[in-house]
């Protein structure tokens, strides 16, 4: 009959050194782990911030480019609409320099093109986190509320600036104006002469002008914000 040796299971206990050691060596892997993790984060959020600024830049260039432009118009247009109500303020009217005045194409204006396509991803991905300064992310959200109410001001001015086109159909006779030569062609004439309705227009107008006076005086502030904000950025991110 063959005899079966069963196998020793008695273990050698390990003192408390060796647990200390297994368990130190288990506490450093997962701490050097996790800090390697960390920097592993930190060194790719510091990546996309600076992308992100990057791009931002690149906005912010063509915004201060495109707002330079928006002020010479508004400028332009709002000199106008003082010579035209002017022109309404003669008795009786004068013509010449009305016409002169409208011919200019002043009414016509594009809504401004705000580039915020890398705010809005700032916005959208909640990565307003990764800019570490806190004083370029107060300004950058500063500066997109103060565009965005330009742009919400700017559709008011287009509406009181058609107002004053309804007003202005009552008594001016399109015909007249065009391809002349208002140096040596003096044959103006109104379509309606009529105080009441010149009057109408030239209320219209002032409200009108009021308003597009201060969207000038808003691209001019915003301007100066969005200098500031780039040359910080610049100067922050080298």
């Amino acid at each position: 009959m063959e005899i079966h040796h069963h196998p020793d299971l008695q273990h050698k206990k390990k003192n408390f050194k060796e647990y200390f050691l297994e368990f130190l060596m288990i506490f450093l892997a997962v701490t050097l782990g996790f800090f390697a993790e960390n920097i592993r984060e930190k060194i790719t959020d510091k990546a996309i911030e600076k992308e992100y600024m990057e791009s931002l830049v690149s906005d912010l260039k063509a915004d201060t480019s495109a707002i330079s432009q928006a002020i010479d118009e508004w400028s332009s247009a709002n000199k106008d609409v003082v010579v035209i109500q002017q022109s309404l303020k003669h008795s009786p009217v004068d013509v010449k320099d009305f016409y002169q005045s409208l011919s200019k194409d002043f009414w016509h204006f594009d809504l401004f093109k705000y580039d915020n396509k890398t705010v809005e991803e700032l916005k959208s991905s909640g990565n307003f986190r990764l800019i570490r300064d806190k004083k370029i992310e107060n300004q950058v959200m500063s500066y997109d509320l103060d565009m965005n109410y330009i742009l919400t001001q700017e559709k008011d001015v287009k509406d009181l600036m058609m107002v004053s086109k309804q007003a202005e159909e009552q008594i001016v006779d399109y015909t007249q104006i065009g391809f002349r030569n208002f140096n040596n062609d003096s044959s103006y004439s109104l379509l309606n002469n009529d105080p009441k309705l010149i009057g109408e227009y030239d209320n219209k107008l002032f409200a009108f002008n009021k308003l597009a006076v201060y969207h000038e005086f808003l691209f001019r502030q915003i301007q100066v914000k969005a200098k500031n904000l780039l040359q910080t950025i610049q100067k922050e991110y080298q």
